[in-house]
């Protein structure tokens, strides 16, 4: 069944959509080194299935127009889609455009005939963007995870928590983290990393 975010009656909204902008600058200098930004609503969807299978493979890879990762905890992505291995069996699709639809659903008819399991998640999570100098500083006080740069660079994903809350995240630059967790969480998720930016120019981005 084709999900579609846009409607003619109302637009698309998220948890943190009436949540303003915030800047709390805590020193002299201007320069904002923790930037915070609602991504709003993104297409997001689950994928199960072989990646031993060749058909499985380049069905995803033919459809997508984006290579598959070959090991978990990495991401691909074509600037428009990005495909994230979160486990041997298991990726995560994620598209700001309504063009993923129809690719979803051919995806669906081809792949009929292996094993594979397809989930909608757009309605269920809720996707920020971190960046700035002092993302990895702020993440590190409540992420399991190494967030040093040698060990977690662009193209690097994971599960894991952040403040006891289960998000998957991944690495889109130096200093540039795209972040999912459930709804249900997200405002304490900011007000989390508001309070964890106490000694840092915090900026958050309604959109």
């Amino acid at each position: 069944m084709e999900f579609s975010y846009q409607s003619k009656i109302s637009p698309g909204s998220t948890t943190l959509s009436e949540r303003l902008d915030f800047e709390n600058k805590t020193t002299v200098e201007s320069a904002i080194n923790l930037k915070v930004q609602n991504a709003g609503l993104l297409n997001i969807f689950n994928l199960r299935g072989s990646q031993r299978s060749s058909i499985f493979r380049k069905n995803v890879q033919d459809i997508l127009k984006i290579e598959m990762p070959n090991r978990t905890g990495f991401f691909e992505t074509n600037e428009k889609n990005y495909l994230l291995q979160i486990s041997p069996d298991e990726w995560l699709i994620l598209s700001d455009s309504n063009e993923i639809l129809p690719q979803i659903n051919e995806l669906e008819k081809k792949l009929t005939k292996t094993h594979f399991a397809l989930t909608n998640l757009t309605d269920q999570f809720q996707v920020i963007y971190i960046s700035g100098e002092k993302s990895r500083w702020v993440l590190s006080k409540g992420c399991h995870i190494d967030l040093d740069q040698s060990i977690f660079g662009p193209k690097n994903c994971a599960q894991t928590n952040l403040a006891l809350v289960d998000i998957t995240i991944f690495c889109t630059a130096k200093n540039s983290f795209t972040m999912l967790f459930r709804n249900s969480f997200a405002n304490y998720i900011l007000d989390w990393l508001q309070d964890a930016s106490f000694d840092c120019n915090y900026q958050y981005l309604s959109r």
